[in-house]
């Protein structure tokens, strides 16, 4: 993951596509769960990653890049649920969803990753293995392919699978 994090950093946008990937999940289940409502949910967390690239400069490698992600999508979340209130001329946000309990925003992004782990685990053997590599471990198609003695197109394959299987699962979670 650090090797991951340091290509993005680097302004890599292949490592950052594998990124998203790997953490879209979790950030669109988590503002799902606030907004309830898909569409929102994608805008935001296509927002979050927006953010996340145009500040990977700052980014201390030494940090949580998890909590930093989990900040960033509550952040927008909460404007988002802001700006919802406002454009209905409904009642001002109160300050006590402003301000969420830190232990109730770590569980409940323990609880996406958790989703995230099981539907890997879930996945056929050879598919889990190739995913991890690919999304977990950084590994390139090609060098997948060379290591597990197969076609670039098998794993391409595999890799799309698996991701249908996880955003299938991911939808069937409710957190």
């Amino acid at each position: 993951m650090k090797r991951l994090l340091e290509r993005l950093k680097d302004g890599d946008e292949k490592a950052l596509e594998k990124f998203v990937h790997l953490n879209l999940p979790r950030v669109y289940n988590f503002s799902f769960s606030l907004l309830k409502s898909k569409e929102e949910a994608e805008e935001v967390s296509q927002d979050v990653f927006i953010k996340f690239w145009n500040n990977r400069e700052k980014l201390d490698l030494n940090l949580s890049v998890d909590n930093l992600l989990f900040r960033i999508a509550k952040n927008l979340t909460l404007n988002k649920i802001r700006d919802n209130l406002k454009h209905k001329n409904a009642i001002e946000l109160s300050d006590d969803l402003l301000t969420q309990n830190s232990t109730m925003e770590q569980v409940l992004f323990k609880e996406m990753e958790t989703t995230l782990l099981r539907a890997i685990e879930g996945l056929p053997p050879r598919r889990k293995l190739i995913f991890k590599m690919s999304r977990l471990e950084g590994f390139s198609n090609k060098e997948i392919s060379e290591e597990l003695n197969i076609s670039i197109n098998t794993v391409e394959g595999q890799i799309r699978k698996a991701i249908k299987t996880i955003h299938a699962y991911s939808d069937s979670i409710s957190i």
